[in-house]
């Protein structure tokens, strides 16, 4: 009898034991529903003319619409040598430094804006995250693959250099599409930059995110009204891509309305959005060929492409004559048969579910200011997305689109060379 106690209770002690070793679980780290980072690249004049400093206090106001599962992080690279660059969250409007570099670098650095996104995720994992890109843009190409100094032609992020003396330089589209391979596709990216909606970016960073969103257009220095849009950058809805345009553009028809800018007589005027949906872009990279196809007399090399009166989004201060960037839903609806252009017309709506059209908007270029009378008010024509048309008389300026374009897979796919070009 004492044995089966002595027994019984070393068998007691010896699994008292062995459950005191047991280790303790490694708890599951948090997992948040989205995290939002706003890449600002304001080494330039947004900050000196002070829209960099707005729109973070507007930052500080949408935060208080977020949860504790929602995070607002913003990368800042403004002027000034005593505030290198430096990665923030805001929330319940105030900001706390998460993390500050030691030395200067060029925001569009492709390897530096990698290592910020990858630094976000880390730190910040989440079910899906959205990328603002908050700075200076005007499309699809600056130079050959490599970060320029030269013409700011375009691309994203110029950093004009004040504090590291660097130069100008700024990201090719191709380089954003490099930087971002491998990592979490994003339920977006917001470009709230000049000239961001190209079919030829737009193309290239089919594989980055489910939906980009911006203008075709230049937009306002103040860019988007944080404050307004932020619970529509963290929104779950169907539809948020629609929320943020119509916020946006809602936003600058009532501004340009009001007393504020009677000066200006801007009645009338807002900025064109739109959303593209960029699984359906390589749909729309085949039907595009095609219709190309229907109209290869007019665009075979030498023809010159009559583009006249029709809406186009940026035009050269250096060369006063030089219009690029034009609707491309326009220039179809102008060439193509009815039935083509309809066929078409079906796929681009499943690329591009969204947009808004703005005849005019503020505008830095005399050339496009003085086209507006002439673009066509019907707006059925309108698509809100651009894309580069070759011309012959493109190679008569230095910025040299025609081999330029070549760069991007774009003009691969809709097979330009099979037109001369």
């Amino acid at each position: 009898m004492h044995k089966i106690i002595i027994g019984l209770f070393g068998i007691a002690l010896l699994c008292s034991c062995n459950k005191k070793d047991d280790p303790e679980p490694i708890p599951e780290p948090t997992v948040y529903d989205r995290t939002v980072l706003v890449y600002m690249s304001g080494e330039n004049d947004l900050t000196t003319s002070g829209f960099m400093a707005d729109d973070l206090l507007e930052m500080d106001e949408g935060s208080y619409q977020l949860n504790d599962n929602q995070h607002l992080i913003v990368f800042i690279d403004s002027v000034g040598t005593t505030n290198p660059p430096h990665i923030i969250e805001i929330a319940k409007g105030k900001r706390k430094v998460l993390y500050q570099y030691n030395s200067e670098f060029a925001a569009s650095d492709p390897s530096k804006f990698r290592e910020v996104i990858q630094w976000t995720i880390d730190n910040y994992p989440s079910k899906d995250y959205g990328l603002v890109l908050w700075g200076h843009a005007t499309g699809w190409a600056v130079d050959a693959d490599s970060v320029a100094n030269v013409q700011r032609t375009r691309a994203y992020g110029y950093d004009y250099g004040y504090d590291s003396y660097i130069g100008r330089k700024a990201m090719n589209i191709t380089q954003m599409a490099k930087a971002l391979e491998d990592m979490p596709k994003f339920k977006y990216i917001f470009a709230d930059c000049c000239c961001f909606m190209c079919v030829e970016s737009a193309y290239e960073l089919r594989n980055a995110a489910d939906y980009l969103i911006g203008s075709p257009a230049e937009i306002p220095g103040a860019g988007a009204p944080y404050d307004r849009i932020m619970s529509s950058l963290f929104s779950n809805s169907n539809t948020f891509y629609q929320n943020i345009c119509d916020i946006y553009y809602d936003f600058y028809l009532d501004a340009y309305n009001s007393s504020t800018y009677d000066y200006l007589n801007l009645d009338g005027y807002s900025v064109p959005m739109s959303a593209v949906k960029l699984s359906e872009m390589e749909s729309l990279a085949q039907a595009t060929n095609q219709i190309l196809a229907t109209i290869s007399s007019e665009i075979t090399s030498p023809a010159v492409l009559d583009l006249s009166k029709l809406p186009f989004y940026f035009a050269s201060t250096t060369y006063t004559d030089m219009k690029v960037m034009y609707d491309m839903s326009s220039v179809f609806y102008k060439y193509a048969s009815v039935s083509d252009y309809t066929q078409w017309l079906t796929t681009y709506n499943k690329a591009v579910p969204y947009s808004l059209v703005s005849t005019k908007w503020q505008t830095v270029y005399n050339t496009l200011y003085n086209s507006f009378d002439s673009f066509p008010d019907n707006n059925a024509m309108w698509g809100g997305l651009s894309m580069y048309f070759p011309q012959q008389g493109y190679d008569n300026y230095n910025y040299k689109f025609n081999t330029r374009i070549k760069n991007y897979q774009w003009y691969y796919s809709v097979n330009w060379s099979k037109y001369g070009w």
